[in-house]
């Protein structure tokens, strides 16, 4: 009998500003693609939508929910899930990407009713809100991405607010109705990616990271290459270098220095690992103020069907790692 295959997944890293740890993706040309979608992606961070226009299905691993116009979704990081609309429509999105606790800090944490459940929430929140039962949450995210969009005096201080008042909402609704709920991640590799994320710049062999997904290191081994199209090292590097970037961009620090925070031991190693990844130096990089590449694009499956549609060419695209930008 042959073995079933494993879902396609892409992995869409967004660098989030170390000050204000949140974007928005508004305008026109955020239409989604009616052409169903056989590759399921997720991120390194919150994602907030809003459907302005038409209708669709939204999947999250192998089940499928349906949105209209007027929903909002919540997805935790390392979810995954797609979306594609109704036959015949594309539906209009905006989106907010964000890093809860950073942007919330301590000052904000200290008012979350229970600490645990707002970390479930983050962690594992699968929600869509239909504006019949919940009215005020598409008036609150559009709030959100409007003092974003504008960013007029104060307009963080604001959203940050606003954010705090959403997420204080969502817990609600999470905390009371146990069929929004995921008990746990929809990938089994998201404690990896977890670790990965907090202890970056650290080195640890690869039983560590199988042994916080309960696998054996074969296994683990095997199942990440399966889904993410690369081995954990170099998924380590990828971290390592986007995070090099921001360093890179916000501090003074000598590259050789921020060699070290990134977690490289050589600068010849930390110079090797940057120009394949960017394209550059890390020095040319910095001079030249470029955004970090590759920058956003508008991606197939957004506007168009995906492609490749055959079954080996999406194998052979499985897990591709962007870094997205506004």
């Amino acid at each position: 009998m042959a073995r079933p295959r494993q879902p396609v997944i892409e992995y869409r890293s967004y660098e989030l500003p170390p000050d204000f740890p949140m974007i928005a993706l508004t305008g026109d040309q955020w239409h989604i693609s009616p052409v169903p979608s056989k590759r399921l992606h997720f991120h390194n961070c919150l994602e907030i939508g809003v459907c302005h226009s038409e209708s669709g299905t939204m999947v999250l691993g192998s089940e499928q929910r349906a949105f209209r116009s007027g929903f909002v979704t919540c997805i935790a990081r390392n979810v995954p899930h797609t979306t594609w609309s109704s036959p015949g429509e594309h539906s209009l999105w905006s989106y907010l990407y964000v890093d809860p606790e950073a942007l919330i800090g301590r000052s904000g944490l200290a008012v979350m009713p229970d600490l645990n459940e707002f970390n479930r929430l983050i962690a594992s929140c699968c929600l869509l809100l239909s504006p019949e039962e919940h009215p005020w949450a598409m008036p609150m995210v559009k709030e959100i991405l409007w003092e974003c969009e504008h960013q007029e005096e104060g307009y963080r201080v604001c959203a940050r607010g606003l954010f705090i008042a959403l997420i204080l909402r969502l817990l609600r609704i999470f905390s009371k109705d146990t069929k929004h709920k995921a008990e746990k991640n929809l990938t089994i590799l998201a404690p990896a990616l977890d670790y990965l994320y907090e202890h970056y710049n650290q080195t640890f062999p690869l039983e560590t990271l199988a042994d916080v997904c309960h696998m054996s290191p074969a296994n683990f081994r095997l199942l990440f290459h399966a889904q993410l199209g690369t081995n954990p090292l170099n998924f380590l590097h990828q971290i390592r270098i986007l995070k090099s970037c921001t360093f890179l961009r916000t501090t003074k620090r000598s590259v050789s220095d921020v060699a070290a925070q990134a977690g490289y031991a050589s600068l010849s190693c930390f110079n090797q690992h940057f120009q394949r990844v960017m394209g550059c130096t890390p020095s040319a990089w910095r001079r030249s103020g470029a955004p970090v590449r590759p920058s956003l694009v508008q991606r197939s499956g957004w506007l168009e069907a995906e492609e490749p549609e055959d079954d080996a060419d999406l194998r052979n695209a499985a897990g591709r790692i962007s870094a997205l930008k506004p």
